[in-house]
């Protein structure tokens, strides 16, 4: 464990006891090892807890009322109330912690996230809570420091507060600072096909920042959301996600190019669901002429599978490294199992740099993958396996809630029939343990392929074997972490 997460978890821990205890007991209090600290050692030990990103970050306030000297470093250093974080419901005390947190920051950054998200929600939009009342007077309160916004992330599930941050934004004057945005409408059936786009009263598209340049953006997030895709302020960006729109509120095909253009270092690159609006009376472009020659990540996330080839077909892929698909048909529409063969196949088959000269340009080179994720995908034995046998450079592969047959392809049949040959990563999702056990046992006793060094077992759907059971102890053994609740004897038993 690194020290600065010992750090983080004591101050988890003994923060609000020592608050307690300070407070009853100041004049006898033992002298701590913690009074010998210098106070610049203090502010970043304090700095860490406070914007712990991986565990849950320990509110400032409750860090400046340790002690007086705690209190002391934290009111004078702006830096520890930079980030801000307001969740559900919004009471006026989350108000005023908001307006004390602007104040003492100062000068510095601020870093906003904001999840106004009902976990009771009725999935009526106009019975949800939080509305475009209870959005203004926050937008009133961060809007004056927008000159200070570094990260600014909002989490709804209804339209009306995104409705209500692009209202307010689209005069803003510059952003200077800002770096990242991320817009999430959590409501992904709005990508299902024959989806339009709701409440009809508020379809009109409003500018992004007004269409003003960010000079500092770097990462957008657009998650079921609604623009003015003419102006999008979307330029020079190295990150990007689409995800979830409705289908007739997205960009048109030369609108979708301009974003592109207009990012020519983009280096992660999202799609999940829609893409350009294709008009059926233009003639469609020369497939690859999107060029996008620094992409190394591409996660796509594909529903209809004739649009998303012919989506995909667009791009030009040279300097791609890792690559995330998803099947996202059962997350729009639960119940729905489409068949993915016909999309795996087509990444098959897609030209490869190392074939002959006159073939056309590669651009999904599936030859030079170092990572690969695949999730909800349902494809035959045979397609997955001419698949796999393009992945000559992979090193790390995820199966999440893929066919136990689809991982056995990965058993070396003999010494010259073997998919893979340099994966030493498998982290697996829902899947069986004894189909994992016996893929790393064979590709360790396999000349011509690598052993498995990292292999991790996941359970999140389906229960853990038991630590108690003869599985879960052989998985072990086998240097395979488990990860996921436990279950019952009975769940590792079966393959005892």
């Amino acid at each position: 464990m690194k020290l600065t997460d010992r750090v983080i978890g004591f101050l988890s821990t003994y923060a609000p006891r020592s608050r307690r205890i300070f407070r009853r007991r100041p004049s006898t209090r033992q002298k701590s090892p913690m009074d010998n600290v210098p106070d610049e050692l203090l502010l970043h030990i304090l700095h860490l807890a406070a914007n712990d990103h991986v565990n849950h970050p320990i509110a400032t306030s409750i860090l400046s009322h340790v002690c007086s000297r705690w209190r002391m470093v934290a009111l004078s250093n702006g830096i520890l109330w930079g980030r801000i974080v307001l969740t559900f419901p919004v009471s006026p005390h989350h108000l005023a912690y908001v307006v004390a947190c602007l104040e003492r920051s100062g000068t510095y950054p601020l870093d906003i996230f904001l999840d106004f998200r009902d976990p009771a929600w009725n999935w009526v939009e106009d019975a949800h809570s939080f509305r475009w009342q209870e959005m203004e007077p926050i937008m009133r309160l961060f809007l004056v420091h927008v000159m200070r916004w570094r990260q600014f992330d909002l989490l709804a599930d209804t339209w009306s507060p995104i409705f209500t941050f692009l209202w307010y934004t689209r005069h803003v004057k510059a952003a200077p600072a800002l770096e990242t945005l991320a817009l999430s409408r959590c409501n992904l059936y709005l990508a299902a096909q024959g989806h339009s786009f709701h409440p009809v009263a508020l379809r009109q598209p409003l500018p992004f920042f007004g269409g003003i340049l960010l000079p500092s953006l770097r990462s957008v997030s657009l998650i079921g959301v609604h623009i003015d895709w003419e102006q999008p302020s979307l330029r020079n960006l190295s990150e990007l996600q689409l995800k979830f729109h409705a289908r007739d509120v997205m960009p048109t095909l030369s609108q979708f190019e301009a974003i592109f253009h207009s990012s020519p270092r983009l280096s992660h690159l999202a799609i999940f669901g829609w893409g350009p609006i294709f008009d059926n009376s233009r003639t469609i472009p020369n497939a690859g002429h999107l060029r996008l020659q620094y992409l190394q990540r591409l996660s796509f996330g594909f529903l209809d599978i004739p649009y998303s080839l012919q989506l995909l077909s667009l791009f030009d892929f040279p300097s791609l490294s890792e690559l995330v698909l998803e099947d996202i048909s059962r997350v729009v529409n639960p119940g729905d199992l489409q068949d993915g063969s016909s999309f795996i196949q087509w990444l098959s088959s897609t030209p490869s740099s190392l074939s002959s000269a006159i073939r056309p340009p590669n651009r999904l080179p599936m030859h030079q993958l170092r990572k690969l994720e695949i999730h909800n995908v349902r494809c035959s034995e045979p397609t997955f396996a001419s698949f796999l046998r393009r992945l000559i450079s992979l090193k790390r592969l995820g199966l999440f809630d893929v066919a136990n047959d689809l991982l056995s392809l990965l058993i070396p049949q003999n010494d010259l029939e073997f998919l893979c040959p340099q994966l030493d990563e498998l982290h697996c999702q829902d899947m069986d343990g004894e189909a994992v056990l016996t893929v790393v046992a064979s590709r360790s006793r396999a000349g011509p392929v690598s052993p498995m060094r990292n292999v991790v077992v996941e359970f999140v759907r389906q229960a853990s074997p038991s630590p108690f059971s003869p599985l879960y102890t052989r998985l072990v053994d086998a240097g395979i972490e488990v990860h996921g609740r436990n279950g019952s004897e009975s769940s590792g038993s079966q393959s005892s």
